[in-house]
């Protein structure tokens, strides 16, 4: 066995812990250094082979900062990059195909974006080693007989030029201090910009300036200048972030259009139903959030996903979760005797020339609403309304996770955040274990949430929600930079709360997946966007999917081995038959 030592330098603070680590080592007490500081006040060294692998000193650490893990010898023969002495370890590569589109999918903190940024060239991998500094005919050779090793040496030779649409789109208006028009100029002589500029909906927001576009605007500006610059490699790095239904199956098939360009694609991605519509291949990356990541072997786009959400990836004989990802193929059954929580009358509003309409309804006790709908048509101004108008936001009853939470923790532990949340610091052990721990926040308590990363801030203002004393849940967006095993942590919580409190939570997302696991009914809202919104009253999950999807002409089929929800191509037989008998998602 080859041992992995990695030490999370964000929350280790060799200042503050009195070095627990080196003095609770049964090696280093007999006179060998398994642990040890070249400075008091820096991050230890573990030495990997000395270590014994006791796990001692993971447990002893206040901060929760070390990983030791043990994994196969013959894995390290394939091991790919390594941060650091102790640093996270990627072990394989992928097999990019060319000319086709190539998804990676896997949990935060497995090496997604390591793999993007050495695709793009902005990285030499160490081949596992971080003191050497190997040659790109030694990094090509250990790709041989892949098709990754002659588009590594074409990128790296420079003989290939790359593209790299970034996770983080809310940092263009940085980059770029003009208007949308302004932003676009130096690509307006390229062959595509007509098709791009149409499929991306970008035409009508020219003159906007980039301060004042939404998520979903900035989004497609992003992929739109990616794909417009001349390069044969295009990387994507989470390109559903932000848009809506409709607007990512579009991106999809602007993106699927490319590779009839000559350009080979590699997109990062955790929204099934777009991968799976888009996919010609994929690569899963499995092993341990922040210490390891694992490469699979490269799949067909069905069995990838289907590998994925069974846990288990046959080819390779490996588990990669403990579980697997089910789907019912019909709607929950209505349920009946419920207690009203409270109603809303019909109600209109007007805001800088948009209006919005909205019926009257009512919510029960222990039940999910779901909110779906396009970008720009009222979903959020919906629930702030409804809390506005009959809880009011210093409401103790209520908690609400907004959209935008970039600044909504300033100066914080993740501690702090949930001890406050929950108005103590004696959690019980189930919510620790059913919702910290699966969602990657118990290695986090000490840190300040400044350091932490799209995800993991996501996950704390999506717990820091859940664990709050309410009866009523207002929830915006929670998917947004989660991974999938995160997602489903969230959907069964949610489910979990809302029923043993016999609480109501209203849910908007874009995941029409997530949606149809949490949901117990509907509310749809449609209209055009940035002109008018009409918010329907709860409807049942088949009769609310069905205004839904009809709206935007999608129909969904099932997959035969894991009945999880497949996007039909437009104008197929599936898609024809079930559009001709009402059926959009539930056959």
């Amino acid at each position: 066995m080859v041992r992995v030592a990695v030490i999370d330098k964000k929350s280790c603070r060799p200042k503050d812990c009195g070095h627990p680590c080196r003095k609770n080592c049964p090696v280093v007490r007999t006179g060998q250094d398994a642990i040890y500081f070249l400075d008091e006040n820096l991050p230890p060294i573990i030495d990997e082979v000395v270590c014994i692998g006791c796990g001692i000193c993971v447990r002893k650490c206040p901060f929760n900062a070390i990983y030791i893990v043990n994994l196969p010898d013959q894995l390290e023969k394939e091991a790919f990059h390594r941060y650091g002495q102790n640093g996270f370890k990627l072990y394989r590569f992928p097999e990019i195909k060319p000319q086709s589109v190539n998804v990676i999918i896997g949990q935060n903190g497995m090496g997604k974006s390591t793999i993007a940024k050495i695709l793009s060239g902005e990285l030499i991998p160490n081949l596992g080693d971080p003191a050497s500094k190997p040659s790109i005919e030694q990094v090509i050779d250990q790709l041989k007989g892949t098709t990754s090793s002659e588009l590594l040496e074409n990128i790296f030779k420079k003989k290939f030029t790359v593209a790299f649409k970034p996770q983080h789109v809310e940092l263009l208006p940085l980059v770029f201090g003009g208007n949308v028009k302004e932003a676009l100029l130096k690509y307006e002589d390229s062959s595509h910009y007509s098709e791009v500029i149409d499929s991306m909906e970008l035409t009508n927001i020219l003159e906007r300036k980039l301060s004042q576009l939404s998520g979903g605007e900035l989004q497609k500006l992003a992929i739109a200048l990616t794909l417009l610059k001349d390069t044969d490699v295009i990387v994507l790095d989470e390109p559903a972030s932000y848009l809506d239904v409709q607007q990512r199956l579009l991106v999809s098939k602007l993106l699927f259009s490319f590779k009839g360009k000559g350009k080979t694609l590699i997109v990062i991605e955790h929204d099934l139903g777009m991968i799976d519509y888009l996919a010609d291949y994929v690569s899963i990356i499995y092993g341990e959030p922040g210490v390891y990541g694992i490469v699979s072997r490269l799949m067909s786009a069905r069995v990838g996903i289907n590998s994925y959400l069974n846990g288990f990836l046959k080819a390779e004989n490996t588990q990669i979760r403990p579980f697997e990802i089910k789907f019912e193929s019909r709607p929950p059954p209505e349920k009946i005797d419920l207690s009203v929580a409270f109603k809303w009358l019909k109600d209109e509003l007007k805001l800088d020339g948009f209006t919005l309409t909205i019926e009257g309804g009512e919510a029960y006790k222990g039940e999910v609403l779901g909110i779906v709908g396009q970008n720009g048509i009222g979903k959020t101004t919906f629930v702030k309304r409804i809390v506005e108008s009959y809880f009011g936001f210093e409401n103790q009853q209520i908690s609400y996770k907004p959209q935008l939470i970039t600044n909504l923790f300033k100066g914080k532990t993740v501690k702090e955040v949930l001890e406050e949340r929950f108005g103590s610091s004696n959690f019980p052990s189930w919510i620790e274990t059913e919702l910290f721990k699966p969602l990657r926040l118990n290695k986090l308590m000490e840190r300040s949430t400044e350091t932490l990363s799209g995800g993991e801030l996501q996950a704390l203002a999506v717990a820091s929600s859940l664990i709050s004393n309410s009866n009523f849940y207002f929830i915006d967006e929670p998917c947004s930079f989660l991974d999938v095993e995160q997602r489903v942590t969230v959907q069964r919580m949610i489910r979990r709360l809302t029923e043993i409190k016999a609480a109501t939570t209203f849910v908007v997302e874009h995941d029409v997946l997530f949606i149809d696991f949490v949901s117990d009914r509907l509310i749809v809202v449609d209209g055009i966007p940035g002109v008018h919104g009409y918010v329907s009253s709860p409807k049942s999950m088949k009769d609310g999917m069905n205004k839904f999807l009809s709206k935007l002409s999608i129909t969904f089929r099932r997959d035969i081995d894991t009945n999880r929800p497949r996007i039909n191509k437009p104008g197929s037989r599936n898609d024809l038959e079930q559009k001709q008998l009402g059926q959009y998602y539930y056959t």
